[in-house]
């Protein structure tokens, strides 16, 4: 019978060998396929300093912070009802039998007096402008095919300091590897070809497949007549969801 003949501190360099190999092999695996498997929930509330001024030494970051603690904190108050104060008696002498109609019918000696009406001219008012986030645009997700899918809704607010943000409201999408919020200016998306040659606008990784989120807009974004958000898998080019604004 043959026997294996290779030394034994070859046999042991070629196992640890391929270990060292193995590693990154199966950590590039995992990185790939775990996202399939493990969902991120996020539930990112709306930015209560929205409607806030922000103080010139401190960051809308820090105001948000505080606005949060501060709505989480209850402050209850129990306030004794004032005491009434006592109505003073007041007595009103009416003379019996001498009420007289405020308008009187004029007898057929006299002529017939006139009363004069003011008019009240009716004001038009204009409605007052909306104060608070304004809702520019919204659509759902769709899928982009049978596999890779998404469902939720997608709004883009205009705060009233002027800023933009895109709000993903109760989003549930296919996890994967790197997978960015993007902006494009068409609508009927065809693919990452169509992608490439409309051009995007990168907001940021995706913070969960699933629950609500907020994403800043960029100032200088001109936002297109057509404008379409896209869920996009960075290293593999791959378009998971999409929602056409309007």
């Amino acid at each position: 019978m043959g026997s294996d003949r290779t030394p034994f501190y070859k046999r042991r360099s070629i196992q640890v060998a391929a270990v060292i190999v193995a590693i990154p092999v199966i950590a590039f695996a995992w990185w790939l396929g775990s996202p399939l498997f493990i969902d991120q929930v996020v539930d990112e509330p709306f930015p209560v300093a929205a409607m806030a001024v922000v103080p010139a030494d401190m960051t809308a970051e820090e105001v948000e912070e505080i606005m949060l603690e501060a709505a989480a904190t209850d402050t209850p108050v129990e306030e004794p009802m004032p005491e009434m104060p006592e109505m003073a008696a007041t007595t009103t002498s009416v003379a019996a039998g001498n009420t007289s109609a405020a308008t009187a019918a004029p007898t057929e000696d006299e002529a017939p007096t006139t009363t004069a009406v003011a008019v009240t001219e009716l004001s038009t008012t204009l409605p007052p402008e909306p104060t608070g986030p304004v809702a520019l645009a919204s659509g759902a997700l769709m899928d982009a095919d049978s596999f890779h899918m998404g469902s939720g809704q997608v709004v883009l607010y205009q705060l009233e300091d002027g800023s933009r943000i895109i709000r993903l409201e109760d989003i549930e999408v296919t996890n994967g590897p790197q997978l960015h919020v993007l902006l494009t200016p068409v609508h009927g998306l065809a693919g990452r070809d169509h992608l490439r040659e409309a051009g995007y606008v990168d907001l940021g990784p995706l913070k969960g497949n699933i629950g609500s989120q907020n994403y800043e807009v960029p100032a200088d974004y001109v936002v297109p007549d057509q404008l379409t958000l896209v869920i996009y898998c960075v290293p593999f080019h791959v378009v998971f969801a999409t929602a056409e604004l309007a």
